[in-house]
């Protein structure tokens, strides 16, 4: 028997080779469940057994918990499960007492209620589950799988037995010459190339492996060409549209989206692709999914991409309305017709186009409101700011006119002027100033001095202009 004997928990495994076991508890592969085969080996180094399934001719590698003895066979079982396959028992359930139907039995489907259209016809047990406590049977006709108890099902008496190859051989020698040799050359040709299979080597076995592993596994063979061709399509792409960056579908959905983040950013992740300009594609990326994971922004994006698929949609309607071709392809129904172009790669690549028309157009005009908000919020804090250094200029010269000493400085100086003026100071000559001729006064007669002007209302005389001025 193979040992065990290093590592913690070693234990000693006393399967020999050429035992037979039955597969179970494989997650990476649970088509394996339930199947029989046999021991080829112990590999220490990986402390895993080598099978090789009776079903196939399968070889892998199993850890011991996923490999158990199968239960002793009767010779004339261990005749069938060499010809049939063996039972897909579930790995780790016990074999119930109800199970009284072996695998590959036929049967026929009865007393459903459920599926009426069931009943009556023909089936194969594949495997019994103990814990659904029902028979596994696939349908012969439509092939399709269900689980039924077994009241529901009721064993085919089997017809005679099939002839043996012999008989069948014995037949055609009573043919003539020519059918004879004819089929002799076909046997030689078929067992040669039996003979040719069986010498041919093996294929490589592969450990089994759970999907995330086989997920990691296949972007490590991703070529560096490929990871730089994402780079630079990522880098490419209409930067107004986070759908393009991960190049999905418009209506794509959110499981969708976060599928298709995750293939990306394997493929860009500055820790494993080596173009220079990987980081600002996985930024590029990560921007995306955020503003596609923003209720407004993804909702206000979705608006001009429904609006541009209803401008694709309309001039499609326009452009086939007498199109004879999809008339007679889909008998008229115009419904059928725009179902197909919906599906269509041609139409998602129409949809592109609008799409970036109709977003580019909002976003010119964002920008141009945003520049006009902009250049009025200047003018209107110039105009504020102008204003408020006019206020800031009188309330400085109106405080510097109600000071004190610039009141005395003032009066003080009036008083100087006039003090001046009463000491009858020269005034200035200024040369080439301007000098009016002087006028003569006016001179009276005699007569004229002495005219009489009449009394007041006192009774006095009232006197002349001259006479006046003088007085004064």
């Amino acid at each position: 028997p193979a040992q065990v004997g290093r590592g913690p928990g070693a234990m000693a495994h006393t399967m020999e080779p050429g035992t037979s076991v039955e597969i179970g508890g494989l997650k990476a592969r649970p088509d394996l469940n339930g199947k029989r085969a046999s021991i080829v080996q112990y590999a220490s180094d990986r402390e895993r057994y080598q099978v090789k399934v009776v079903e196939g001719g399968e070889e892998l590698y199993l850890k011991p918990v996923n490999v158990k003895p199968a239960p002793a066979a009767s010779a004339s079982a261990a005749a069938a499960n060499a010809t049939t396959p063996p039972s897909a028992t579930a790995a780790g359930d016990a074999p119930s007492e109800t199970a009284d139907l072996a695998p590959e039995t036929e049967v026929t489907v009865s007393g459903l209620k459920s599926r009426p259209e069931l009943n009556g016809k023909r089936g194969r047990v594949v495997r019994y589950v103990p814990d659904r406590e029902r028979y596994h049977v696939v349908v012969t006709e439509t092939k399709e799988e269900t689980y039924l108890k077994r009241a529901n099902i009721e064993v085919l008496t089997t017809g005679p037995p099939a002839e043996p190859e012999t008989a069948k051989v014995s037949e055609t020698e009573t043919l003539d010459d020519d059918a004879a040799a004819k089929a002799a050359i076909a046997r030689e040709s078929i067992e040669a190339a039996a003979a040719a299979a069986a010498a041919a080597p093996a294929p490589p076995i592969e450990e089994i492996k759970d999907s995330e592993t086989l997920l990691r596994e296949f972007f490590a063979d991703v070529s560096d060409a490929t990871r730089d061709a994402e780079v630079e399509r990522i880098l490419s792409c209409f930067k107004l549209n986070p759908y393009e960056h991960l190049a999905l579908r418009f209506d794509a959905k959110e499981d969708d989206i976060r599928r298709a983040f995750r293939k990306v950013s394997l493929l860009v992740h500055p820790d494993k692709c080596t173009h220079e300009k990987a980081k600002a594609a996985f930024d590029a990326i990560g921007q995306a999914q955020q503003l596609l994971g923003t209720p407004e922004v993804k909702r206000e994006l979705d608006f001009n991409l429904e609006r541009a698929r209803d401008a694709v949609v309309k001039n499609w309607r326009k452009n086939t309305r007498n199109d004879v071709v999809l008339r007679v392809r889909f008998s008229g129904n115009r419904e059928a017709q725009l179902a197909a172009f919906l599906a269509s790669d041609e139409f998602h690549e129409l949809w592109k186009l609008e799409a970036r028309k109709m977003i580019v157009d909002v976003e010119w005009r964002r920008r141009k409101l945003t520049l006009r908000i902009k250049a009025e919020e200047e003018r209107v804090e110039k105009e504020e700011k102008e204003e408020a250094q006019e206020r800031k200029r009188k309330s400085k010269a109106q405080k510097e006119w109600d000071n004190e000493k610039a009141r005395e400085g003032r009066v003080g100086g009036w008083r100087d002027f006039m003090g001046a003026q009463k000491k009858g100071g020269k005034k200035q000559k200024v040369v080439g100033a301007f000098k009016g001729p002087k006028l003569k006064k006016e001179e009276r007669s005699k007569e004229e001095k002495e005219e009489f002007h009449g009394l007041d209302r006192n009774g006095k005389r009232v006197l002349r202009p001259d006479e006046v001025s003088k007085a004064w």
